[in-house]
């Protein structure tokens, strides 16, 4: 029969017995030896009961689940298109408890390839790790079977370094925006003027707006709402947006198509007005960025570029965060090599001044070369 166990430095009785081929061992959290006793006697009881066993779970049905908790996050769009894949590239038959290593190891190497043959970014399949991780995870909590939890750190790919490519205003800029599609060429153009995500772009409501102070309440990465300010290009772009159902920007539909989560269809009319998706956004800025010979030009490097513009041209960085919605400075932080940019031009700049001032002190130096 198991006893309580002084442990020093310890007010509480502790227990360590091993049964069935299992040990179980901790702080009784008592410093009474007969409340330890009984304690101990339930612990020893319940150790020889029975091992439950957990309900299995197939990898379709994980992420199903995991879809109705995902599917009102600003970012769904984006996993649903990742679910989607996971469960085709593994197999959604497949139980979560028989997904080996080698299964996930596979998956992700094999989504690295695009269709075309070019290689997908780090930071995008590390992406698609978190999902498939928050997916075990999440059936792990509801007491699901899940088997041995996958290894995920050693399933991430090193993180490849900062590769912006920024706009440049002025005829670069013109360019751009003018081989966007009309109708998707609003959403685009407030997306550089306001630096969003382009989730929040896409999921603006007519009903999320305040004109009355300017300002619009939008949903930011890690789920929180916030009030961001509007300036008066970005009020003239919303008020030139047709009404055309409960979103801001909208498209028009180019064929007919059949679209939809996993569990539904709709069908889409040619000529008709749609909310904006991320697919539609994401071609006509690919065409625009081939329009112009700059490939590397990533739609996301529009938030890039209105944050490195509003922070050359305030010097705020705690302006600059509140304006991009970061929730940690040191997010900011990243922009800070702008301004070391600006100081080492004003150097050159007044190196060059000097020299012109002081002609005799290159004559001094060529003498005593």
């Amino acid at each position: 029969m198991p006893k309580p166990i002084p442990k020093k430095n310890s007010p509480h009785w502790h227990y360590d017995f091993v049964r069935n081929g299992r040990r179980f061992h901790g702080s009784t959290g008592t410093g009474n030896k007969r409340d330890a006793q009984a304690i101990i006697d339930q612990k020893l009881h319940d150790a020889l009961l029975p091992t439950r066993t957990l309900p299995p779970i197939t990898l379709d049905n994980a992420a199903g689940f995991y879809e109705d908790y995902a599917n009102t996050l600003p970012s769904w769009k984006t996993t649903e298109y990742i679910l989607k894949a996971l469960v085709t590239g593994i197999g959604g038959g497949l139980l979560l408890s028989d997904v080996t290593q080698r299964h996930l190891i596979d998956h992700f190497a094999a989504r690295r390839v695009r269709d075309n043959g070019e290689l997908r970014a780090n930071s995008s399949i590390n992406r698609e790790i978190e999902v498939a991780s928050a997916v075990w995870h999440r059936a792990q909590k509801a007491k699901y079977d899940i088997g041995d939890m996958p290894d995920w750190n050693a399933l991430r790919y090193k993180a490849q370094g900062t590769r912006w490519q920024l706009l440049d205003a002025g005829d670069q800029q013109d360019a751009y925006l003018a081989a966007i599609r009309d109708d998707v060429r609003p959403a685009i153009e407030f997306l550089l003027l306001s630096g969003w995500r382009r989730s929040e772009v896409i999921n603006l409501g007519w009903s999320d707006l305040d004109l009355a102070n300017r300002s619009a309440w939008t949903r930011v990465k890690g789920g929180a709402m916030v009030e961001r300010p509007l300036t008066q290009a970005m009020l003239l772009i919303i008020a030139n947006q047709p009404k055309a159902g409960p979103k801001v920007f909208t498209y028009i539909c180019q064929r007919a198509t059949a679209s939809g989560g996993r569990r539904e269809r709709v069908r889409r009319r040619q000529g008709d007005r749609y909310p904006l998706s991320i697919t539609v956004i994401r071609d006509a800025h690919e065409d625009a960025r081939e329009a112009i010979g700059v490939p590397g030009l990533r739609l996301h490097d529009l938030r890039h570029t209105r944050a490195t513009r509003v922070l050359r041209q305030t010097r705020d960085l705690a302006l600059t965060k509140r304006a991009l919605a970061h929730r940690n400075i040191a997010t900011t932080l990243k922009y800070a090599h702008v301004l070391d940019e600006d100081v080492r031009d004003g150097l050159d700049a007044s190196e060059v001044a000097v020299s012109r001032t002081n002609p005799g002190n290159a004559n001094r130096d060529q003498k005593k070369a």
